[in-house]
């Protein structure tokens, strides 16, 4: 440990521009227990890597940049690491136990942490946070996992704020060693510092030096860091010290102003996908009815964005959740829109995934049956999981997820059925019956719905078969019944934040057009925005529910013949609520 114990003390006293001999350095050994666990359990590196990285494969890695995790010894030596800590309970706790001693006994004034530390330092320090116990401490995270989704699941689904006098927390979006992820904390005592480099060696990417010696960091964090530690001010240039009068006058635990409640609209439809089989003929008139309903209860129109046919891309959609949902506060409101096909992608063992199940995507334009190019499950859950619980997030979706086809007169049905070889995935040859049969899909947690939960609420989160992973439900944050709810207890956390879902149909149901006239829409968002205008333009209505908003589509789709049953998912506590945007 000597050599990079030497490295550490130089980098982070010349960043702080203070002497080395000022500050007391004491390191946290943690290699020998990783080592004893390893031994005791006989942890198999190489598959459990295998399966975190296939099961949480984000889309900014390409196909040669998964492949180093297959070849480079040293990104195996790490994520080899983190899929231990992720697995082994017992290994977990006696790094707690080190750690906490070492806090208790100490007394440090700040703690740093690299990579796998990072995981072990807001362990300690979000669970002490829950039993109320606050630390005189300044926390630094470097290349830290944490907001990771696969290491998310370990601490209730998303992260919480810490006891402690400040985190800084270094970010490098280019490093691969599962540390991509921001940690969003909205708190007065955090702050988070982009320390972005890339180098030609993607390990490199995760040096500890590159963090500590970053610009970003010395002029956002350690400067501020000496200040707080009331260290001796060293020779600065006379910008730096433009910088740390501006930071001294700040109050670090300052109550902040309040802020004015925000609302945003994303509206997505797609009717000229490049297969002319699959083209539909309304979904652009959706995106257009909702905006007029939208600006006829008060959005202002600057508050819509809208994607359309070749625009809606799988790429171009993750951009634009970004825009509606990354500075999300509670009171806000964020309204999603989406008409167009839905599918089922079925798992494939050459995309590495160890759990046959279904996975319910929106067909974007550049759709190809590849989860590259989808916007998945997985994709939708990074972008709403970490809102703040206040916040209001309203989905609806225009499409379903059974495959397609066509009714009389016309009227289409929106999804896709996979291409034979696609569906060769979720069939299997019975040979006493000379016959193919479904095989049998089941995801990881099969407990998730035991007990006293109802079948109907499994079946709104995993299928009628139990797999698949349905859109917008976090099921990937979710761990087994008892054990989830241990952790969220554990870690102070109301699990995921969980999107109110709009949907125009059951799972085994299809989502048909409408023609008003000579005119296409989809027959639900048809239905949804007349009542919408109806209600609205009453003087002296009742407020609405969201649960009694879907009834009255549900009755008029029956009225109009339509064999499509609209469904609501969510809190119960959101599902009772006024739905928030109608001015009556």
């Amino acid at each position: 440990m000597s050599y990079w114990a030497s490295d550490w003390k130089g980098s982070i006293s010349r960043t702080m521009g203070v002497p080395v001999e000022q500050i007391n350095f004491k390191f946290v050994k943690i290699d020998d227990i990783f080592a004893k666990y390893q031994k005791k359990n006989g942890i198999k590196y190489f598959e459990a890597i295998s399966k975190l990285i296939r099961d949480w494969i984000s889309v900014e890695l390409t196909r040669g940049q998964r492949d180093l995790f297959g070849r480079d010894g040293q990104i195996r030596w790490y994520a080899g690491m983190v899929v231990q800590y992720v697995q082994d309970g017992d290994l977990r706790k006696e790094l707690y136990e080190t750690l906490r001693n070492q806090l208790d006994t100490e007394k440090p004034d700040l703690v740093f942490s690299h990579s796998l530390g990072t995981l072990i330092a807001y362990d300690v320090l979000r669970q002490e946070a829950v039993e109320g116990k606050q630390r005189n401490l300044i926390l630094v995270t470097a290349g830290s996992q944490i907001g990771h989704p696969a290491l998310l699941k370990l601490f209730g689904g998303r992260t919480m704020p810490l006891k402690v006098r400040h985190w800084f927390n270094f970010h490098n979006p280019y490093d691969y060693i599962f540390a991509y992820e921001s940690i969003d904390i909205d708190g007065a005592n955090y702050t988070q510092v982009e320390t972005a480099f890339k180098a030609p060696n993607p390990i490199d990417n995760h040096d500890v030096l590159k963090y500590i010696g970053h610009t970003n960091a010395i002029f956002e964090a350690w400067s501020r860091i000496r200040d707080l530690m009331n260290l001796s001010e060293p020779d600065l240039s006379r910008k730096q010290k433009g910088l740390e009068k501006k930071w001294a006058t700040e109050a670090f635990s300052s109550i902040k102003s309040p802020k004015k409640s925000t609302r945003k609209a994303l509206l997505v439809g797609i009717n000229d996908y490049p297969n002319p089989e699959n083209q539909l003929n309304g979904c652009v008139n959706d995106v257009f009815r909702i905006s007029e309903v939208l600006q006829e209860i008060g959005y202002d129109p600057s508050e819509i964005k809208v994607m359309l046919n070749e625009r809606a891309t799988s790429q171009n959609l993750r951009n634009m959740m970004d825009w509606l949902l990354s500075d999300a506060r509670d009171g806000d409101v964020r309204f999603f829109f989406y008409s167009g096909h839905g599918a089922q992608i079925p798992s494939s063992d050459l995309e590495g995934d160890d759990n046959d199940h279904l996975d319910e995507c929106l067909v974007t334009y550049d759709f190809d049956w590849k989860r590259e190019n989808a916007y998945t499950d997985k994709e939708f859950l990074k972008s709403y999981s970490k809102l703040p619980y206040g916040a209001h997030f309203i989905t609806v979706l225009d499409c379903c997820h059974s495959g397609g086809m066509t009714r009389d007169a016309g009227f289409k049905a929106r999804g896709l059925n996979p291409p034979d070889d696609i569906r060769h995935r979720t069939i299997k040859w019975d040979p006493q019956r000379e016959m193919w049969i479904p095989r049998e899909l089941k995801l990881a947690g099969e407990k998730l719905f035991s007990g006293q939960t109802a079948s109907k609420d499994r079946e709104l989160y995993t299928g009628a078969e139990g797999g698949t992973q349905r859109f917008g439900r976090a099921i990937s944050l979710w761990s087994d019944v008892d054990e989830y709810d241990e952790i969220i207890k554990k870690y102070g956390t109301a699990g995921p934040y969980m999107p109110l879902l709009l949907e125009a149909c059951g799972e085994k149901e299809y989502s048909y057009e409408y023609k008003h006239g000579v005119t296409s829409y989809g027959a639900f968002t048809y239905s949804l925005t007349t009542i919408l205008r109806q209600i609205n333009r009453k003087k002296k209505q009742d407020k609405v529910s969201f649960k009694k908003l879907i009834e009255l589509i549900s009755d008029q789709l029956k009225i109009l013949g339509y064999a499509q049953t609209p469904q609501i998912v969510g809190p119960k506590s959101k599902i009772n609520e006024t739905v928030p945007f109608l001015d009556i």
